[in-house]
């Protein structure tokens, strides 16, 4: 189930196997995911190792790969927006009883698609646990997510970190490609610091001026403009390391 996450996602794999193993499941836990994970794989082997722990049921197993099995609720957006009512019938349904008391897992696909309406009903549902239920959202930005929700999860990351190796004479060029490519999805991320709790404004304005600072030097080596560096002395220019 879960052990062909073991190798490339360590932490996601260790604190949930050390939940089960402990019988701490929490009751929330937020994933944030790439493009490198297979959904709809990936919420099958999560309830098949939350449900199941130790004990392999082939039957409901079988249950859960045909999509089945009842302790299992999907919700995904309806149009733009996961709907307050999406949210309420799940909760409904959770409140009858269990056909085999078994645990109960509800999936929230994309939870940035949660709108003001759907994220004050499912944040009663997490200030307020029941028992044997947990709730699993998937998203591919956490900071895209309602902040109140998110801290009401644990929050785990199966993003890859990808490593570069610059040669000397491509740094500058590849550095203003960089950050030309990524310039774009990085403003709706700045945008959410700017309009949460997550950091002070002044705080995150001052790292906004650093950057442009570092930015307008790296343009400069690029062009071979010379005049005052902010950080860089063309010299000196080897001896950045890139991890």
């Amino acid at each position: 189930m879960l052990e062909k996450y073991q190798e490339d996602y360590k932490e996601f794999y260790s604190i949930l196997n050390n939940a089960i193993i402990a019988n701490k499941l929490s009751h929330a836990y937020m994933f944030e995911v790439d493009d490198n994970i297979n959904i709809e794989e990936f919420e099958k082997d999560i309830c098949k190792f939350l449900i199941l722990k130790n004990n392999r049921d082939k039957n409901i197993e079988t249950l859960i790969d045909n999509d089945h099995y009842p302790n299992i609720k999907i919700i995904k957006a309806d149009g733009l927006w996961i709907k307050k009512e999406q949210i309420l019938e799940v909760q409904n349904d959770f409140k009858k009883e269990s056909f085999d008391n078994n645990l109960k897992i509800y999936i929230i696909e994309d939870a940035s698609k949660l709108n003001k309406s759907s994220g004050n009903t499912l944040l009663k549902f997490l200030e307020e646990p029941e028992k044997n239920i947990v709730a699993i959202l998937l998203t591919k930005n956490k900071y895209s997510v309602i902040t109140t929700i998110m801290s009401r999860c644990i929050n785990i990351s199966l993003i890859k970190k990808e490593y570069m190796t610059l040669t000397e004479e491509s740094l500058s060029y590849k550095a203003v490609e960089i950050i030309e490519k990524y310039r774009i999805k990085a403003l709706p991320y700045l945008y959410q610091l700017l309009v949460t709790k997550d950091m002070e404004r002044k705080t995150l304005l001052t790292i906004l001026e650093e950057m442009q600072k570092i930015y307008n030097d790296i343009l400069h080596l690029n062009n071979g403009i010379k005049e005052e560096y902010n950080y860089f002395i063309p010299d000196s220019i080897k001896n950045i390391k890139y991890e």
